[in-house]
């Protein structure tokens, strides 16, 4: 198979001062006028795919041609990302980058006041972040401050290792005791009910002595990284406002991919990438924190500050930073930041519902394909499933078929369950026969559309894993 040429022209060096960065944005939003309220039209979703260097001339008979289906590792970025984090570049390298800072002051601001009317927030109520991790690290580490011994973290059977881990660690250093809320039998989310039941009783002691204290916080995932689940956060955030609890949202695989409106989700942390379904650059991630929780605690700042997250106001005091901006730190890719305020934006000019309802409408349509091909397992759960499809093939193993789809013009990715998602792995790896959730493997394929994919490009996978089945 031929490789898919995505370069373009060599740049321009660009003059002392070129172009603005959200200068060179905004002159390229054409298709903008499209964008209102009803089903995305195929002139819309050509003009989209048009705007993407990846795909921009890829039609069902290019030669080479690939159909990206891995929107949830790291999408294809619309041309406007692209080029704003190059005129950024270009532009340190010609200015310098602490001018550039000055110079770029509105690229730099818009990730903020774009996030905000994304999650529906106020501006200062968004950090910017070296990644979706580190944004989740310094939401848990500022909470895990005021922990006891005992004092319990109640989170998601599908919740995401590098979370996990981190509560392990708590439980290791800290004596913190970590729950996983059972996921409802039939639909495979999170029972709300079982979450009431764990935030009404009482503390106590353990059969050896030790404290079992209240909860502390609620954490969860809200759509995993290894499936189209789609946890009812919503509710979850009424059960946390309720019990007066603090509610962590890891956000990662949801904005961008579906409506995140933190009015609506109750939590007072969420933390989100750039790469996934923003469609933004790597390297990038931000976190939201309600300013009304954080101003109604005695102390919420992170395990470390540096000057830009604080003020050292005398020789032996220090003030954090008002809002959000206290999780920050004064060092972050610059071209990354500016980059994420363009896909933001892009994707509110695109329209989040819209674009759902086409994702959703791709990703129902494979797996209702997959499910027809023998020995071709579809491991997905839920009420409302999202874009994200896993899947495997009796007797071939995840790599294989990859590479198989690769070959055949089709980008996947695979998902390592039992280390990426362990307790749902567990919880699933043994099917009960009582139970109506598909088993687990280890090792699931996952396919993650978005609203840019075509019906060819579905098509394309679907008979692709119909050769790798026949042939097993």
């Amino acid at each position: 198979m031929l490789p898919v040429a995505v370069t373009s022209a060599r740049p321009t060096v660009p003059a002392a001062r070129p172009a603005s960065v959200l200068g060179r944005h905004r002159a390229q939003r054409r298709w903008r006028a499209h964008a209102v309220p009803g089903a995305l039209s195929d002139a819309e979703v050509d003009a989209f795919r048009e705007d993407t260097p990846g795909i921009a001339d890829v039609r069902s008979d290019t030669p080479g041609g690939i159909a990206h289906f891995n929107a949830a590792g790291s999408a294809l970025p619309p041309r406007a990302v692209l080029d704003a984090q190059v005129a950024y570049l270009q532009r340190e390298a010609i200015a310098g980058g602490y001018e550039t800072t000055e110079d770029e002051a509105a690229a730099l601001a818009l990730p903020y006041t774009a996030l905000a009317s994304l999650l529906h927030c106020d501006p200062s109520e968004i950090a910017i972040t070296q990644s979706a991790t580190s944004a989740w690290q310094c939401a848990f580490g500022a909470l895990l401050e005021s922990f006891q011994p005992g004092d319990r973290v109640l989170t998601a059977r599908c919740e995401y290792a590098s979370n996990y881990i981190a509560y392990l660690q708590a439980a290791r250093t800290r004596g913190v005791v970590v729950e996983v809320v059972p996921s409802d039998e039939e639909t495979g989310q999170l029972d709300v009910r079982a979450l009431e039941a764990s935030l009404a009783r009482r503390p106590t002691r353990a059969a050896d002595g030790r404290r079992v204290g209240p909860v502390r916080l609620i954490s969860i995932t809200h759509v995993p990284t290894s499936g189209g689940l789609v946890n009812d956060a919503a509710a979850i955030g009424a059960i946390a406002e309720k019990h007066g609890v603090p509610f962590l949202l890891d956000a990662c695989q949801s904005v961008g991919q579906m409506p995140t409106d933190v009015r609506e989700l109750k939590c007072d942390f969420l933390v989100g990438t750039g790469r996934k379904y923003l469609r933004g650059p790597r390297g990038i991630g931000f976190l939201y924190a309600r300013n009304a929780f954080l101003e109604g605690q005695t102390v919420c700042e992170p395990v470390m500050l540096d000057l830009h997250g604080a003020l050292w106001d005398a020789a032996d005091s220090y003030a954090p930073a008002k809002g959000a901006r206290r999780f920050e730190q004064y060092e972050v890719s610059f071209c990354a930041k500016a980059g994420l305020g363009v896909a933001v934006q892009y994707a509110l000019d695109v329209g989040i519902e819209r674009a759902w309802a086409r994702t959703r409408a791709l990703a129902s349509a494979m797996r209702e394909e997959l499910a027809k091909i023998p020995k071709v397992n579809v491991r997905d759960v839920g009420v409302a499933k999202c874009g994200i499809v896993t899947f495997d093939v009796d007797g071939v193993g995840v790599a294989e078929i990859r590479a198989r789809l690769r070959d055949a013009g089709v980008n996947v990715w695979t998902s390592r369950v039992c280390n990426n998602t362990r307790m749902e792995w567990e919880a699933r790896r043994t099917k009960a026969e009582t139970s109506r959730e598909p088993g687990l493997p280890e090792d699931v394929v996952r396919a993650s559309a978005h609203y840019f994919n075509k019906d060819w490009e579905v098509q394309r996978l679907v008979d692709g894993v119909r050769q790798i089945a026949a042939r097993a």
